[in-house]
This record gives C-alpha cells, sequence and structure tokens, in this order.
C-alpha cells in the first residue's frame, strides 16, 4: 500500500510529465503536419544547427524528436531517454535564445531543462501507463 507521501511524489510526477508532453506536443505536432515550410521554420529557429544540414532537415528531425519524446513522457515508455532528449532540446533552446540576446525565454528555457533532468533521475512514477502494463 503506498503512503499519502508517495502518492503525492507519483502525482507531482505525473502533473510534470503532462505538463511538459502537453507543452511540447502543441509546439511541435502542428508544425510537423504542415509540411516543408514549418519545418524550414523551425530549422532556422536554432541557427548552429544549420552548420551540416539543411533547415528543412533540421526542423523535422528536431520536431519529430519533440513529438516522440513527448509521447515517450506521456506513457512511460523509453521514459529516461525521452526525458534526456527534452532536456537536450531545451538545452539547445536555451543556447539559441542566450545567443540571440533574450533574457526571459532563456530562463523559461533554464528552467524547463532542470525540470526535464529532475524527471530523467526521478523517473515516471507510479502512474505511468507503461507501469500500469507492465505489473500486470
Amino acid at each position: 500500500m503506498a503512503t499519502s507521501t508517495e502518492r503525492q511524489v507519483n502525482s507531482g510526477l505525473l502533473i510534470m510529465r503532462l505538463g511538459i508532453a502537453a507543452i511540447m506536443l502543441t509546439h511541435a505536432l502542428p508544425r510537423l503536419f504542415n509540411g516543408a515550410r514549418a519545418w524550414t521554420m523551425t530549422g532556422k529557429e536554432i541557427r548552429f544547427l544549420q552548420a551540416d544540414v539543411s533547415a528543412q532537415i533540421a526542423g523535422l528531425i528536431l520536431l519529430a524528436i519533440e513529438a516522440l519524446a513527448s509521447l515517450g513522457l506521456l506513457s512511460g515508455y523509453f521514459y529516461r531517454l525521452s526525458a534526456a532528449f527534452m532536456a537536450g532540446i531545451y538545452a539547445l533552446y536555451f543556447y539559441n535564445f542566450m545567443s540571440l540576446g533574450y533574457r526571459t525565454l532563456v530562463l523559461y528555457a533554464a528552467t524547463l531543462v532542470c525540470v526535464c533532468i529532475g524527471l530523467l533521475f526521478a523517473g515516471p512514477g507510479r502512474f505511468a501507463v507503461s507501469v500500469k502494463i507492465e505489473s500486470k
């Protein structure tokens, strides 16, 4: 039987997982489904990725990783890999915002990097779909 503290921790992990996944899915899915023009715009947002590949390919890869990592956070499958990818994506945004001279967006991205790293170490919690399926 889980104690009330364990339930609170698992509920907190669930809320953080759902919140971050919702943020990234609402960002990535529309752009992913809008095609090559949206991929190019996303690739151009992070300028230093364009050194080796075209902006369109960089945008497609970035959006696909965002969407797949969000689904991993939602379900709990490949959870730690998904949390690591999300931390990496937010680190890219952090670096990009720093180089552009933004002030508040840098703090937003840095906060989300730290939250994703915390999720990486904490695990998905008891309320992940993968935990429910694997325990049966």
